[in-house]
């Protein structure tokens, strides 16, 4: 699935675009390096505000919320929904807007605002593909919408599957392309138990599925309590305690053995639980005691006050089954109660209540009601990946000597009956294959997409360990650590306590709904530039913790280097190859090169290489950037040009194929005279999800159009080789013939761009 990336038009980041790509040899373990010291800079920092100072800030942003839309040249029937706001000491506020278009949600359409003290103003965009739709008037009636949201939740493993309210109308931009939707919500109860919030999303118009979610966000975990702790609790009129904390909220804990929407646990003593499974009040104790820890992390550490910032307290349901006594297994985070559930295990005397799933759990609540990471393409991933960060950040916060702070997810918990952790940070492929068939990522790969987002969520889980602790081997309140990285070069932390600064940053102020990895490092760098300069170590660090999970470039000696288009290049074939740098120092970088195949030439502003090759082999190619402050950068690399000529031309450069879109590559036939053979070979490289859905036409050089594959059939193809024979004697050799690809997949899908790998003629 392709993911529409949060775009920031701030100012131009020296790390440049993130890309993901790395050499082939990744995976290598690597060394430690000394632990980098964040200076911060002042103003960066979020202020503490009210709620009243909340609602103000808000209240002003609804007033001038058609003027804000109107200087973002919105549409005329565009409008901006205030839902969040931040302000940095240095005046500068960031106003999280919802977007609705001609009266419906817009599903994907969200963006902030930032505000500059002084009146300079910027945006981060969700999608910034125009917003236009040619009828609200749906072609699929709301019944027939959530006939198919229910099939789609049983085939996916809902029971009891049922739509809490009718179809609501959207516009779902979630990929880009703005559509006419129905949004269903199917309720029901999950394989584990878990309550079930299922958002389907139907197309109005051709009832295909858009998107399928399941919005109770859960982590696995086992009973890990946390000794003798002080909870917060509430003197009744009739003298008894309540477990309701005052101090963080009004939180209540309930108890749902006997109804699963809980009954206010109560005691006549006010000591609760014996530190025993057996004790009901004892996951209790553990369930306030983690909502109480992880507000009090997000109050000291960010000024935070609760997980929406309004001061409102959750609440907390231990041994919740549901009403049918259908038992839960693990825990879970739901939107529409404001609540998190704990279950009692899968065997049903361990409760789910340990300190690192309590702060996962309410960190979903904090993501929510912030970025709103959704439920396409990695988004998804990287919200079970923010909440697993903070948790690790918690843990060492509160720096509980019977719950030893460390990198791994629930480590004391026996859910899997090997006593091992269900996830670790520095490795997270450690975990193995999980209950759900998938193994965790370490590294950014295509697959990250479309995988089990808690698998997923590696990527990001190992960019955090390396981004606090750096990469190789080190022990750590007694846990032994060896993480890798995915270029096989060292990375140095910058210490926990500043990663968590730089990721909570980003999640608050840069992050949208549609934010993927790629997104997530542009998002974390704007971060790391606000709070500690842009050519800080620091920041630098982040880019480089990203590049050791394949996510973007890493600096070297303050330079930045994207991969290098080395694909083969032809003689006779003209080439443009751009080679894009970036330094972390104030000033333009510079570009040179030795070795390059003869006829090619590298512009020294630019860093585009081009020229015509006019000699066969393999030459010894060295590119250097230098940035203003006379550091300098140099890459070595085989560049092989290929012989085209005679009876065989060939064109080897790849050209990405967007999705709908439609390319051309060019190639320059000399010393053919006369007209083209009747038996032309025309030979054609292509990945693709579904290369068959390519259309591809020979373009001759007096413009008349050959036709070489027509559409389909539609079948998953991921690559295709094969050469195809036309007829094209009826136009002149010599001259500029083109390949022209059009991508022919079906509009509902959202696919990942092809690429034209190469292709060939044969007189």
């Amino acid at each position: 699935m392709a993911v529409a990336a949060a775009v920031l038009t701030v100012s131009a980041l020296p790390g440049g675009t993130a890309s993901a790509s790395g050499p082939s040899g990744h995976g290598r373990n690597v060394g430690a390096l000394p632990e980098i010291k964040a200076t911060a800079r002042p103003g960066a920092a979020a202020v503490d505000l009210s709620p009243a100072q909340r609602r103000q800030f808000l209240g002003r942003a609804a007033k001038a919320a058609a003027d804000t839309a109107r200087a973002l040249r919105l549409g005329p029937k565009e409008k901006l929904v205030p839902k969040d706001v931040v302000k940095d000491a240095d005046g500068t506020v960031h106003t999280r807007y919802e977007r609705t278009y001609a009266g419906l949600p817009v599903i994907g359409g969200d963006l902030v605002v930032h505000q500059r003290a002084g009146g300079a103003r910027s945006v981060t965009y969700a999608s910034t593909a125009a917003l236009s739709l040619p009828t609200t008037s749906a072609k699929v009636p709301a019944a027939t919408a959530r006939k198919s949201a229910l099939s789609t939740a049983a085939a996916k493993g809902t029971r009891r599957a049922g739509a809490r309210t009718a179809p609501r109308q959207v516009v779902w931009m979630t990929g880009g392309r703005p559509r006419l939707a129905w949004e269903t919500v199917v309720t029901g109860v999950q394989q584990d138990g878990s309550p079930s919030e299922r958002h389907v999303v139907t197309d109005a118009a051709s009832g295909a599925t858009l998107d399928n979610a399941e919005h109770v966000e859960s982590a696995e975990g086992d009973s890990l309590y946390s000794g003798k702790v002080t909870i917060g609790s509430t003197l009744q009129a009739d003298g008894s305690y309540a477990l309701i904390d005052p101090a963080h909220g009004g939180h209540r804990t309930l108890d749902s053995t006997v109804d699963s929407n809980g009954v206010l646990f109560t005691d006549d003593d006010d000591v609760w639980g014996d530190g025993t499974a057996a004790n009901p009040q004892t996951a209790a104790v553990d369930a306030a005691y983690g909502a109480q820890t992880t507000w009090d992390f997000y109050r000291d550490r960010f000024g935070r006050n609760g997980i929406a910032d309004d001061g409102r307290g959750s609440y907390s349901r231990v041994h919740y089954e549901q009403q049918q006594g259908v038992p839960l297994a693990n825990a879970n985070w739901q939107d529409s109660c404001f609540c998190m559930s704990y279950g009692d295990g899968a065997d049903g005397k361990h409760p789910v209540t340990s300190l690192d799933i309590a702060a996962h759990e309410m960190t979903h609540g904090v993501t929510s009601a912030t970025a709103g990471l959704g439920d396409f393409g990695e988004s998804p991933a990287l919200n079970e990946a923010v909440s697993d960060m903070m948790a690790a950040a918690v843990e060492f916060y509160a720096n509980n000597p019977n719950d030893v702070p460390d990198y791994t997810m629930a480590e004391l918990d026996d859910l899997h009956g090997d006593g091992k952790p269900i996830r670790y940070m520095d490795l997270p492929s450690k975990a193995g294959i999980s209950s759900v068939g998938y193994a965790p990522l370490d590294y950014w790969t295509p697959q990250a997409r479309t995988d089990e987002p808690h698998m997923a969520a590696g990527i990001g889980d190992h960019f955090f360990y390396l981004l606090a602790e750096g990469s190789g081997q080190k022990t750590i309140n007694g846990v032994a650590y060896d993480s890798p990285t995915y270029d096989g070069l060292p990375v140095a932390g910058i210490g926990l306590t500043d990663a968590a600064a730089v990721m909570y940053r980003a999640l608050t102020v840069y992050m949208t709904s549609t934010t993927d990895y790629a997104a997530a490092r542009t998002a974390t760098l704007q971060s790391a530039a606000d709070l500690y300069g842009a050519q800080s170590d620091a920041y630098e660090a982040v880019a480089n913790a990203w590049a050791g999970v394949n996510v973007g470039a890493r600096y070297v000696d303050h330079i930045a280097v994207q991969p290098l288009p080395t694909e083969p290049v032809a003689t006779g074939q003209p080439v443009s190859r751009q080679i894009t740098a970036s330094s972390s120092r104030p000033g333009p970088v510079t570009y040179s090169a030795k070795g390059l195949p003869l006829g090619l030439t590298i512009s020294r502003t630019t860093g585009l290489i081009s020229g015509t090759p006019d000699r066969a082999g393999d030459f010894s190619s060295v590119v250097s950037i230098a940035d203003a402050a006379g550091d300098v950068r140099r890459i070595a690399f085989t560049w092989t040009a290929l012989a085209s000529g005679g009876h065989y031309f060939v064109n080897p450069t790849t050209t990405v194929i967007p999705q709908f879109g439609v390319i051309e590559s060019p190639m320059v036939v000399h010393g053919r005279p006369g007209k083209a053979p009747a038996d032309l070979k025309v030979g054609v490289d292509i990945e693709h999800e579904f290369s068959n859905a390519m259309v591809i036409d020979l373009i001759a050089p007096d413009g008349t159009v050959v036709p070489v594959k027509a559409w389909g059939p539609w079948v998953l193809t991921p690559e295709l080789h094969a050469t195809y024979t036309v007829d094209a004697s009826a136009v002149q050799a010599t001259g500029t013939w083109k390949l022209r690809v059009t991508d022919g997949t079906p509009g509902f899908y959202d696919l990942d761009p092809g690429h034209l790998l190469r292709w060939s003629m044969t007189f």
